[in-house]
């Protein structure tokens, strides 16, 4: 709906800028549908991001959650039937399951491109942050956590601007991820309340273990980016991909 109203708005300048491109030998070719015309233009692009950026303020949290459950039950399924998903996928996998842990930990995700399927390229991909998620305790502080997805034996990797998940290397990319306004609330906290801001990694482990299960864990990630302290199973998956919450919590 939104290129449509575009096109007919801009009707005539798509049009002189369809005639100009060098894709089009022949008058003839105007019969075609504009879209196909601009179908490898820079406009067409910068129409296709919009639209993109308009159907994701159109859905709902709980749409978006909903959509992440199934697609990751889907993913873990075709990962247990032996199927090999790209690194892209897997990195939106890991941050769509890492969405929903915390949220069932009690936290609000707070990125501004929240992953919906295997296909997206938002989150992680234009931010470089895979999760930043906020808390509001009961004396009404607010704790955050700003956390890397990784799968399997992937590790946290050195970057120009530091470790991966270092103090630094989140800095430069906060402000990109959640907002100037939150990022500053973020930075605020962490100069007043240190332990109030923490860097998790959340790995997926695909091996199956005795009872069918596979499972995530979480660990730390001090200032300089290197992880820390023992590992911790938070939840695992059953063969079809359901989520079984782990019974032994504190």
């Amino acid at each position: 709906m939104f290129l449509k109203e575009i096109i007919r708005s801009k009707g005539n300048e798509l049009l002189e800028k369809a005639k100009s491109m060098v894709k089009i030998n022949d008058l003839k070719d105007l019969d075609r549908p504009i879209v196909k015309l601009l179908a490898d233009s820079d406009v067409y692009a910068s129409f296709e991001d919009n639209k993109e950026i308009t159907e994701d303020q159109e859905i709902t949290e709980d749409e978006i959650n909903e959509r992440q459950a199934t697609e990751i039950k889907e993913a873990l399924k075709r990962i247990r039937n032996g199927e090999k998903l790209t690194n892209d996928e897997l990195g939106n996998l890991g941050e769509m399951m890492m969405d929903q842990h915390y949220i069932s930990e009690g936290y609000k995700p707070l990125n501004n491109n929240r992953v919906t399927s295997l296909n997206d390229n938002k989150g992680g991909f234009k931010t470089g942050i895979d999760g930043v998620y906020e808390k509001t305790n009961l004396d009404g502080s607010k704790s955050y956590v700003v956390a890397d997805a990784k799968y399997n034996t992937s590790q946290l990797s050195e970057t120009k601007d530091g470790k991966q998940m270092s103090d630094n290397w989140v800095d430069k990319r906060l402000d990109n991820a959640v907002g100037k306004e939150k990022a500053d609330e973020i930075r605020d906290t962490k100069e007043d309340s240190p332990d109030s801001v923490s860097h998790e990694v959340y790995h997926i482990d695909p091996n199956v273990d005795e009872k069918g299960n596979t499972h995530t864990d979480i660990q730390k990630v001090d200032s300089e980016g290197n992880k820390f302290g023992n590992k911790t199973i938070v939840e695992y998956f059953d063969i079809d991909g359901n989520r079984i919450e782990q019974l032994n919590k504190s």
